[in-house]
């Protein structure tokens, strides 16, 4: 205990507050690349209630994460996300040969999202299907690649696509949904949110409020433009952590700066800094309620998503997309991990399509390896 709370104190100047800045402590600009302080287990962790969620491609990420560490994690929120091995079977419009898929990358693109379009050299690509997510699971499964798919049945999973989203159509989103029912998840647990309530949401995080220090613009609900937290009158992260804890669920902290800490750590242990096709970043970011000194907490793992990282916007989405001010007073710890631009990821993207490797949608895969590692530190479990 005593080596944890000088580690915490270490992290806490580290990240100070400046003068004037009293509500809200920005990262240093740039932010740094690297960090000596460790990530430390936590005092108090409920080992049972790890869930996830993320934007974009760190929904795609999100998704594939709680699908192959489903004895792990019990619950996902996933905005404009797509469904497991997304990218694997999307077959070429151009080839005679029905059998012949589209390469990763342009399936990525055209196909699970539409970055680039909905087309390809003229023609529209089909879009994914469950049945190929699901037979790639089964198929995952029987070879010990991820968890047993048995175990999601008792998730939580909250989806939401907005009404103005053009980069990940609604059509890869009502898959996602039919890929949870075949597996199992069921209303009310899997709940899929179209926007049909509210402002409409473009491709991006809903706040109530961004109400935060930023280089940007504070972006309306309708924009997609960074930091892709846009200001909607209503919070995903609110609906997404009420659904998953849904039990004594309370109000928000009105300073979630107050009631925790923001904790900067040494990502690098968890992944080969030689193998740039990883493209994680030096430095992963923790939010602590003060509460969890002396309680017990749950975990939650949130994944930015492309060009959300802290050297595109700073603490924009660690700081203001809503998460630490639930998360202060219902006793969820936090875990924000970082990507990084590298040739193969020029825009800072989770891995959905395979630039680190082929293994990529299994507990193998070296981003999945990581952040698996990073929760296995702090819940204080066995290395696995």
């Amino acid at each position: 205990m005593a080596r944890l709370f000088m580690w915490l104190v270490c992290a806490v100047v580290m990240l100070s507050p400046t003068a004037g800045h009293a509500t809200h402590d920005s990262l240093p600009d740039p932010p740094p690349q690297q960090t000596s302080q460790k990530l430390p287990t936590l005092s108090h962790p409920d080992r049972t209630a790890v869930t996830v969620s993320g934007l974009s491609s760190g929904g795609f990420f999100a998704h594939q994460f709680h699908i192959a560490f489903s004895s792990l994690v019990k619950g996902a929120g996933i905005i404009a996300g797509g469904p497991y091995g997304c990218v694997e079977h999307i077959p070429d419009p151009w080839s005679p040969i029905s059998s012949i898929d589209l390469d990763r990358v342009s399936a990525a693109v055209v196909a699970c999202t539409h970055y680039y379009g909905d087309l390809y050299y003229g023609l529209r690509p089909n879009l994914p299907k469950a049945a190929d997510s699901l037979n790639l699971i089964r198929e995952a499964a029987s070879q010990g690649q991820i968890d047993h798919p048995s175990n999601l049945a008792g998730s939580r999973v909250w989806l939401f696509h907005g009404k103005e989203d053009d980069i990940v159509p609604l059509p890869v989103m009502e898959t996602l949904r039919r890929l949870y029912d075949r597996l199992g998840v069921h209303e009310p647990n899997l709940w899929f949110d179209r926007n049909q309530n509210g402002k409409p949401a473009n491709h991006g995080m809903p706040v109530s409020r961004f109400a935060g220090k930023s280089k940007f613009p504070v972006r309306d609900c309708g924009q997609h433009e960074p930091p892709f937290v846009i200001q909607c009158g209503y919070e995903a992260a609110e609906i997404l952590l009420r659904h998953l804890y849904p039990e004594h669920f309370k109000p928000a902290s009105d300073d979630p700066h107050r009631d925790g800490t923001l904790l900067a750590f040494d990502q690098s242990e968890f992944f080969s800094a030689a193998n740039e096709s990883v493209s994680l970043h030096g430095v992963g970011y923790l939010y602590v309620p003060a509460a969890c000194a002396a309680e017990q907490c749950r975990l939650h793992v949130a994944f930015h998503g492309c060009n959300q990282n802290v050297d595109s916007v700073f603490d924009d989405f660690i700081r203001d997309a809503g998460y630490n001010r639930w998360a202060a007073s219902n006793n969820i710890v936090v875990l924000f991990p970082q990507v990084k631009t590298s040739a193969a990821n020029p825009n800072g993207c989770w891995d959905f399509w395979g630039y680190s490797g082929s293994n990529y949608y299994t507990r193998l895969g070296p981003q999945m390896r990581a952040v698996r590692t990073m929760i296995d530190r702090l819940l204080g479990n066995s290395l696995q």
